[in-house]
């Protein structure tokens, strides 16, 4: 009779949540068993995630004709906007440190807001009330059937512009554009207003850096005029 598994008395959130130096201590036979485990549920969210979403050549986007609107912010994460397979599996790993490098990235996944549909609509929501005011439910209330289906078809545009700005902002800065970053939405706000203005994609984000830089350059005027640049005006600390 075979040795049961450790991880088998274990829900898909205690094992992720697990000390690297518990994990540490089982073996390949066990890490697998979790990995299988933890995938299942990450596939399960993916696949939920993919009735509400498109792909096209820039990675996943809302899909228009379904009945929810989501952020693709978790599914294009976990593809590499649309390039990877998504699907998480003991298949996809030789080794145990590759089993266990999976189950991370399961761990990273897991804990984004938009790897529920829930989260993703949330999400979505948010991002359109930041960006327009109001969200396209709230824009589309009392409507007719006709006028809410030109409504929605201008937000989505209008946010997947934003959005696709967005990504090549933070790619001109050398940062990951599915990253939550404390600027995001100041950014966010920038492109959408040059988007509205008349702006091309490029012209928004090339607007968006200098802006930024701007206010940053003002910013650090600012300090020091309030601190000087001697420091020796603060006194003798010396008692």
């Amino acid at each position: 009779m075979s040795k049961p598994f450790y991880v088998d008395g274990l829900t898909v959130d205690q094992i992720l949540s697990m000390d690297p130096a518990e994990m540490a201590k089982l073996n390949k036979r066990e890490i697998s068993r979790a990995l299988r485990t933890v995938s299942l549920a990450a596939n399960k969210r993916i696949d939920k995630l993919l009735q509400y979403a498109t792909k096209t050549k820039h990675g996943y986007e809302q899909n228009p004709k379904a009945k929810k609107a989501i952020a693709t912010d978790a599914l294009n994460w976990v593809t590499s906007d649309g390039t990877t397979k998504p699907k998480f599996g003991v298949k996809r790993s030789e080794t145990r440190n590759q089993m266990i490098a999976q189950i991370g990235k399961i761990r990273q996944f897991m804990n984004m807001k938009t790897s529920t549909v829930t989260g993703a609509v949330n999400v979505r929501k948010a991002r359109e009330k930041n960006i327009f005011g109001k969200t396209r439910e709230q824009a589309s209330r009392g409507q007719s059937k006709r006028e809410k289906q030109r409504t929605y078809k201008n937000f989505q545009q209008m946010y997947s512009f934003v959005w696709g700005a967005y990504h090549k902002y933070r790619e001109l800065k050398g940062q990951d554009p599915h990253a939550h970053y404390e600027d995001s939405m100041q950014v966010i706000q920038i492109l959408a207003s040059a988007i509205v203005y008349g702006m091309s994609e490029d012209e928004a984000v090339r607007y968006a850096a200098e802006e930024m830089q701007r206010q940053y350059e003002e910013q650090q005027a600012q300090y020091e005029d309030l601190v000087g640049d001697d420091f020796t005006d603060f006194g003798n600390f010396n008692v």
